[in-house]
């Protein structure tokens, strides 16, 4: 009887021992990431992109763009500019999706990739840092005269 307690000692340390060190992995690869830096919520529409705050980044660095597809269409969002080239969503209908891109100074073009969905207005150009021409605060990046869906010229 003594030998059983010990061997069942032994297998619950060996046990306890395991769960100790898998408890210092990686992050199991199911969990859902997390959006890096700054969040800016981007709407997209039959044909028409808008862009939160306005036509104008106040700063380089990792954003996550929250676009949501109010059209009933289906759309992405494809960023291309310095350093960044083709970076998408995904094509999808109604919904909202996740796109977390590093941006530099300079100017970006946002648009949906769809064939002719660029032409239709689904374009809008953004100004990253200082550098390029925008304009004092506040426009909208919808090509559609939209505006922004917040007051102000950018993010700081």
């Amino acid at each position: 009887m003594r030998s059983l307690r010990v061997a069942a000692a032994a297998a619950a340390l060996t046990l306890a021992l395991a769960a100790c060190g898998s408890s210092s992995s990686a992050p199991s690869s199911s969990s859902p990431p997390t959006p890096s830096g700054k969040t800016i919520a981007v709407t997209e529409k039959d044909f028409s992109i808008t862009v939160a705050g306005g036509d104008h980044i106040a700063k380089a660095g990792t954003y996550t763009f929250v676009v949501t597809n109010k059209g009933p269409s289906s759309h992405n969002l494809t960023i291309q500019g310095p350093g960044v080239s083709d970076q998408a969503t995904a094509t999808a209908g109604p919904g909202t999706q996740n796109l977390t891109v590093t941006l530099q100074n300079g100017k970006y073009d946002f648009f949906c990739s769809v064939p002719g969905h660029k032409a239709l207005g689904m374009n809008a150009e953004v100004t990253v840092g200082s550098g390029g021409g925008s304009s004092a605060g506040g426009g909208g990046a919808s090509s559609s005269g939209g505006g922004s869906s917040s007051s102000g010229g950018g993010w700081s």
